[in-house]
C-alpha cells in the first residue's frame, strides 16, 4: 500500500461522501479538506505513513505532538480545541478508509480527544453597546468620490461618499446585536427574506437550516434609512442583496470583520471585536432581560439546548460580579 500516491484519491472520494452521502454544508467540506491536508503534510514531514493496522497509532501521537507543538494565531501554540477539531476530521477519515476496506484496522478511534479549555464567550456591557450605536448612528458629511454616482435616495439627492457606507454599517451592528446572526447569515441577506412590517428575517443558518428571526425597533429604524439612501437596486452585480459593497457587490464577511472592528476600536472594555462578540452579546442580553432560554436557542438557532445554556453561566457570573460591587453586606 502506498499511502503517498494513494492519499490524493482517498481524499476526493471522502469528501465526495461527505457531500453525496452524509450531506454535509460546502463550509464543513472545506474545513475537512483542509485538515486533512495538513494532516498528510505533517506526516510526510515526519516520513509517517499509515497502513490501516494498529501500527498507525504511533504516527497519529507523533501527529498530535506536531499539533501540541505548532505555533497558532498570535505566535501561541494552538488551542484544544483546534486541536479536537482536526483530530476529528482524521477520525471521520480513517473510519470511512477503513469502512471501505482499504483499511484493516481503525487504530484513530483509540485517541483520546484533548481536553478542551472552558472559555466564557466575550460579551459587550449594556452601556458600551448604547454608547457604539449612538457613534455609528451618526453619518459623516458627505464626500465626493470618484467613480459613477450611486443612486438618488431621499429627496431625490444623489449620496456619495461617507453616509451610505455609515448607514449600512450602522445597520449591519444593530441587526448583528438585535438578531444574534452570524455573520455569513447577514452577508447572505436577500429582500425577498427581510420583512420590515413584520420586523423579522428569514436566514440560512448551518446544516443549511432555514430559521426566522425577530429585529428589534431599532434595527428596523436603521435598516430603513439604509435602504432608503441605497435606492435603486438596478444595474447593481447582486441586485438581490441587502448589503452591499461600495462597486454594488454582496457585502462580504471580511468587510463585516472590519465594521464591527472599527466601530469598538474606542471602546476600553473590549480588547479583541469580532462580529461572533455580537451574537454572544446579544444572547446574554436576552437572558439577562427574562428571556426564555428555548426562545433563544431558536433565534440563534442552535441544535441543543446545551450549546445556548453557557450563556446562562455567563449571566449569572454577571449578576455575582455586580451583587459584589454593589451590595453593603457582600462582604467584598
Amino acid at each position: 500500500m502506498d499511502f503517498y500516491r494513494n492519499f490524493p484519491r482517498w481524499l476526493r472520494s471522502f469528501l465526495e461522501y461527505l457531500e453525496h452521502e452524509r450531506d454535509a454544508s460546502p463550509k464543513t467540506i472545506e474545513a475537512y479538506e483542509g485538515d486533512l491536508v495538513d494532516f498528510y503534510r505533517i506526516l510526510k514531514s515526519q516520513r509517517l505513513v499509515l497502513n490501516g493496522t494498529h501500527d498507525d497509532l504511533k504516527a497519529f501521537r507523533k501527529y498530535l505532538q506536531v499539533l501540541a507543538e505548532q505555533a497558532g494565531s498570535g505566535g501561541r501554540r494552538m488551542k484544544a480545541s483546534s486541536i479536537g477539531r482536526k483530530l476529528a476530521a482524521v477520525r471521520s477519515f480513517v473510519k470511512f478508509l477503513t469502512k471501505q476496506g482499504i483499511f484493516q484496522f481503525n487504530s484513530a478511534r483509540l485517541l483520546h480527544t484533548p481536553k478542551a479549555e472552558k472559555r466564557l464567550p466575550n460579551v459587550v456591557s449594556e452601556r458600551t453597546m448604547a454608547e457604539v450605536l449612538s457613534g455609528t448612528g451618526a453619518p459623516h458629511p458627505p464626500s465626493v468620490v470618484a467613480g459613477p454616482p450611486l443612486p438618488a435616495g431621499r429627496g431625490g439627492k444623489v449620496q456619495v461618499g461617507h453616509e451610505l457606507d455609515d448607514l449600512r454599517n450602522h445597520a449591519v451592528i444593530e441587526l448583528l446585536y438585535s438578531s444574534g446572526l452570524r455573520r455569513s447569515e447577514l452577508c447572505s441577506i436577500d429582500f425577498s427574506a427581510l420583512d420590515l412590517t413584520a420586523a423579522t428575517v428569514r436566514v440560512m443558518g448551518k446544516g443549511a437550516k432555514q430559521r426566522v428571526v425577530p429585529i428589534g425597533a431599532k434595527a428596523v429604524e436603521a435598516l430603513k434609512e439604509y435602504i432608503a439612501v441605497r435606492g435603486s437596486r438596478a444595474g447593481m452585480p447582486d441586485p438581490q442583496a441587502v448589503f452591499l459593497l461600495k462597486n454594488g457587490a454582496r457585502l462580504t464577511p471580511r468587510m463585516v470583520h472590519a465594521i464591527v472592528k472599527k466601530a469598538f476600536e474606542n471602546a476600553e472594555d473590549v480588547p479583541r471585536a469580532h462580529p461572533h462578540m455580537l451574537r454572544h452579546t446579544a444572547a446574554t442580553h436576552l437572558l439577562d432581560h427574562g428571556a426564555d432560554l428555548r426562545a433563544v436557542k431558536d433565534i440563534l438557532g442552535h441544535e441543543s439546548l446545551r450549546t445556548t445554556q453557557r450563556y446562562t453561566h455567563l449571566t449569572v457570573d454577571r449578576l455575582k460580579t455586580a451583587y459584589d460591587k454593589a451590595h453593603p453586606r457582600s462582604g467584598r
